[in-house]
Parts: structure tokens; C-alpha cells; sequence
């Protein structure tokens, strides 16, 4: 069975083909699938009836969430979704006036192994397909679209390294920005990454215009491979491909923090990582720890993280404190793993 989701334009087009139709309709199903969300064939109004009968038998029928989780405050919510093989991935829309922003995960799993981060722990499972990407943003514009609002925001932030699946992630930046597709911005795109520099250099290339962040967590080596244990690249690797990407793009890249006490939060080694970063076109979002079960790390106190900031900004470095939705529902950063939970009514 086909996922329309799958298929590009031209893929579309010799599956139209197929069933005897002009290539023309692939346009409109294109359009039924991404800019009104209609991903089962019986609810695309404007194609006749027999060509909706025969995309039926040849695709696959859509998965709902299994599970839906929303905070106390009702800012943010959260998908437990299932794939077809069985894997289990969460998807968060948060609401911030006049923002709504969907967390995006590319992977089942992850094989980063952040030791702060609940999605690490399951290890990496596989890579998403561009379908299973793009009917999360879909889903997400559906129950913004419900509540009479619209999703501005795309942030490939929920499990898995992004960078790590750079073709399928690459394809959906392609299909949100499409004038037939979602026609988003590439502005209000962020992806996420924990370090692959051959890729920030491809994505500063092939997407010059979406915005990077990059999840730092040290200002050494030997601390972020005690935070970041994976084998990968050295932070000064990492810093080489900001400076390219931001002589490249012109764009400012975001470098995330997540502090944990006593490991990462003194003033010195906000002095340190101001000193790295000095020269580039840089903000740091300071993310105090989210404790999840089986995560390593205690939470700061405000004291350290109001110091931290403040070190970054004597120190000439511009750096805010990550506005914290969902944490009672382990939406909140470094929170997602795809548990089975309870469904909330």
C-alpha cells in the first residue's frame, strides 16, 4: 500500500496516471493533502467519485493518534501517534499568542544519547519517512485550524537528530514551504540539531533561509561528551560549521543550553561558552533541566540560571530563558519518549 504522504510530485503524477486519470489531478490531491489536511481520498470533495474509490483501495488509510494528552494552562498539547510497523513517536503544538508552534520528531528514537533527554534512552529505532513527518504538521494545523486558529510555527525538535535524517527532513522543509503545499515561510522554520556539521553546512546550502539551532549543553569537549556521549563531532567542528553557515546565510544561529546543576551552570562556564562563541552571529536559549524517569541530571536553581544568563550577557553574548509549556504533561524539551499514557479526556 501507498502513503500519499510519500510521494512527491512526480510520484503523484504516475499514480494518477495509473488509475487512468490526467495529470492534473495529482495537483489537486496535492493541494487536498497540504493545504486542507483531507489525507483519506473519500474526503477530497472535488475529485470524482470513482477516482476517490480507487485511491482508497491503493493507499493507505490514515492513523489517528492513540493517545492525546493537554496541560492544566491549555497551551500545549500532545500526540502519542503509532506508525505502521508498530513504533510509537509524540508530536506537541503549543499555543503562545499569536503563535502555534508544532514540535516535529524525524526519528523513532534517538541514537544521540543526551543523558538529560527521556527520547535517548530508547536508543535509536528508525529513521521517519517524509510522510510520517509531514502528517504530524498536519495534524498539528488540524487542531489548531479546530480552535479557529492557524499553525504559524515549525520546529523540528521532538525525538530524534533531525540532522541525522537529513534527506526526509530536507523533503518535508521542501513540502512546508511549497506555494501548493503548507506555502510557510522558511523563517518560521527551526530545525534542531545536536551537532552534525557536513549537514548544517547541506542545510545552510539547500535551505539558507530556515533558521538553525544548535544544541550545545557545554562550552568544553570534555564536558559535552560526558553530556553528549555519542562518538560524532568536537565542539570546535561544530563551531567551524556555524561560522560557514553564518557567513553563508547571513541568519543568526541559536545555541541551545540545558543546565544542570552543579554539571554545567556556574558562571565560568558561562564565561567559557561566551569565549567560544565570540565572532559569531549567535543567541543562547538557556533550558533548565526537565527532569523525565531514567534521565540524569537534578534541575538548577533559579539563582544559577539567572547568573548564567547574566554572565552571557556581560560577556557581550545576547541569551534569553526558554519559556517553559507542557512540562506537566512531559512535553517540555528533552521530555518526549513515546511512553504509552493515559488518554485524557
Amino acid at each position: 500500500m501507498t502513503d500519499l504522504l510519500d510521494l512527491d510530485h512526480s510520484q503523484l503524477v504516475e499514480l494518477v496516471e495509473s488509475l487512468g486519470q490526467p495529470a492534473y489531478r495529482s495537483k489537486q490531491i496535492w493541494r487536498q493533502v497540504y493545504q486542507r489536511g483531507a489525507t483519506d481520498p473519500s474526503q477530497m470533495s472535488d475529485l470524482p467519485r470513482d477516482l476517490r474509490e480507487r485511491l482508497t483501495a491503493h493507499v493507505e488509510s490514515p492513523r489517528q493518534p492513540i493517545e492525546l494528552q493537554r496541560s492544566a494552562d491549555g497551551s500545549t498539547s500532545k500526540a502519542l501517534l503509532q506508525l505502521n510497523d508498530g513504533e510509537l513517536i509524540e508530536t506537541v503544538l503549543i499555543r503562545s499568542t499569536p503563535r502555534d508552534t508544532v514540535c516535529l520528531s524525524s526519528q523513532a528514537g534517538c541514537a544521540m544519547g543526551c543523558v538529560f533527554c527521556a527520547t535517548g534512552l530508547q536508543g535509536l529505532r528508525r529513521q521517519l519517512t517524509v510522510g510520517e513527518i509531514m502528517r504530524q504538521a498536519i495534524l498539528a494545523r488540524s487542531w489548531a485550524r479546530n480552535e479557529g486558529r492557524e499553525l504559524t510555527h515549525v520546529v523540528f525538535m521532538g525525538m530524534g537528530e533531525p540532522l541525522a535524517n537529513y534527506a526526509n527532513v530536507s523533503r518535508s522543509i521542501d513540502r512546508l514551504t511549497d506555494p501548493d503545499g503548507f506555502a510557510m515561510s522558511p523563517r518560521r522554520i527551526t530545525v534542531s540539531t545536536v551537532g552534525i556539521p557536513q549537514n548544517i553546512r547541506r542545510l545552510a546550502a539547500d535551505h539558507p533561509r530556515v533558521n538553525l539551532a544548535v544544541s550545545l549543553h557545554a562550552p568544553t569537549q570534555g564536558l559535552r561528551r560526558e553530556l553528549v556521549p555519542v562518538d560524532g563531532a568536537s565542539v570546535d567542528d561544530i563551531l567551524d560549521a556555524v561560522r560557514e553557515h553564518n557567513r553563508e546565510t547571513g541568519g543568526r544561529v541559536t545555541f541551545e543550553y540545558v543546565l544542570l546543576r552543579d554539571v554545567n551552570d556556574s558562571r565560568g562556564h558561562a564565561r567559557r561558552l561566551a569565549e567560544r562563541l565570540r565572532g559569531l552571529r549567535a543567541h543562547v536559549n538557556l533550558i533548565p533541566l526537565n527532569p523525565s524517569p531514567g534521565v540524569i541530571g537534578e534541575r538548577p536553581s533559579r539563582r544559577a540560571t539567572l547568573g548564567f544568563q547574566q554572565a552571557l550577557q556581560e560577556s557581550g553574548v545576547p541569551a534569553t530563558i526558554r519559556v517553559e509549556q507542557g512540562r506537566d504533561i512531559a512535553a517540555a524539551c528533552g521530555q518526549l519518549r513515546g511512553d504509552r499514557v493515559r488518554i485524557l479526556e
